[in-house]
């Protein structure tokens, strides 16, 4: 059967390979935007992810005719390549699920470039790093200050710790054993995070935001504007230092989102009270490198109120 919008019928042996070589698709990205974005809300995309592969489809995509246009629209693409071709990897998903030839579409995915595969990025920075990184970002506007600690406290992916920005609310946050657990269930995809945990100073840090409204790649600009450590790699920084600190690498992972969202109730309970347990040794550690940043900048801060949080 023929595909819609133009697609061939399939055909098998040398015809098909002659077949694949003229075949003609007719793909209009002004036809095919509307219907993609539904789809895209379908699948419970994150906001940020949807607007990003759709402005690069924006910029790139107007119409495919033969699998060489795709060869011919990255061969012009210097930045963003990644974005873009996360693009048509989830175009190509709602191409087949409206019922397009899977042969076709099998044809559009191999005229994709490769992803590039650069291995495992293994920088952890060290403490002296991070100093400097605190350091440089305390000059910075009060809401990315309250950031930056978070996702040094809580070793929370950037898209989470804005999540519990935009969502703060002081009487919700739980104190537990002198320190911080706010609940943020968040589930996307293989990724998701069922709580922040977080030291007394970030909390007031956190309380006295007012202005709460920004993105992932404002927050990331200004990480590199003042000079300091990217969020994930702030990530790494808290899971390593909590496992030399022996925090056990199953409660470390819990504290920063990484385990599976169906784990049974008896097994997340016990993750719990693990990391209500463990996160102390963690909040010593930040007191400490607190005191090493303090010492390592003349700049100064307001000073933070005093505030109430519900105790559990």
């Amino acid at each position: 059967m023929a595909g819609p919008l133009g697609f061939e019928p399939r055909t098998s042996g040398s015809a098909g390979v002659k077949s694949a070589q003229n075949l003609k698709i007719s793909l209009i990205w002004a036809d095919l935007r509307q219907g993609f974005r539904q789809y895209l809300d379908s699948q419970s995309y994150s906001s940020t992810y949807i607007t990003d592969i759709l402005r690069y489809l924006d910029w790139h995509f107007k119409v495919i005719n033969y699998p060489q246009d795709v060869i011919g629209i990255f061969s012009k693409v210097k930045k963003g390549r990644r974005n873009l071709w996360l693009g048509f990897r989830v175009l190509f998903n709602y191409l087949e699920a409206l019922g397009y030839d899977d042969w076709v579409v099998n044809i559009l995915r191999k005229s994709l470039p490769k992803a590039n595969c650069t291995g495992i990025d293994l920088k952890v920075p060290d403490e002296p790093e991070i100093v400097r990184s605190l350091s440089s970002i305390k000059n910075a506007t009060l809401k990315y200050w309250a950031l930056y600690n978070l996702l040094v406290d809580s070793g929370l992916r950037l898209v989470e710790a804005l999540k519990v920005i935009s969502e703060f609310e002081a009487d919700k946050v739980a104190t537990v054993n002198g320190f911080y657990r706010v609940e943020i269930g968040a589930f996307r995809g293989n990724k998701q995070a069922f709580y922040g945990y977080f030291t007394e100073y970030t909390f007031k840090l956190l309380s006295q935001v007012s202005e709460k409204a920004f993105r992932p790649g404002t927050a990331a600009h200004r990480c590199r504007k003042h000079k300091a450590i990217a969020p994930k790699y702030l990530r790494k920084f808290a899971f390593d230092k909590m496992v030399e600190l022996e925090v056990p690498e199953s409660v470390a992972d819990f504290i920063e989102g990484r385990v599976p969202k169906r784990i049974g109730a008896k097994h997340y309970m016990v993750l719990r009270r693990q990391a209500d347990k463990f996160y102390g040794k963690y909040t010593e550690y930040l007191t400490s490198l607190r005191l090493k940043m303090q010492s390592d900048t003349t700049t100064n801060k307001p000073p933070v109120p005093e505030t109430g949080s519900k105790t559990y």
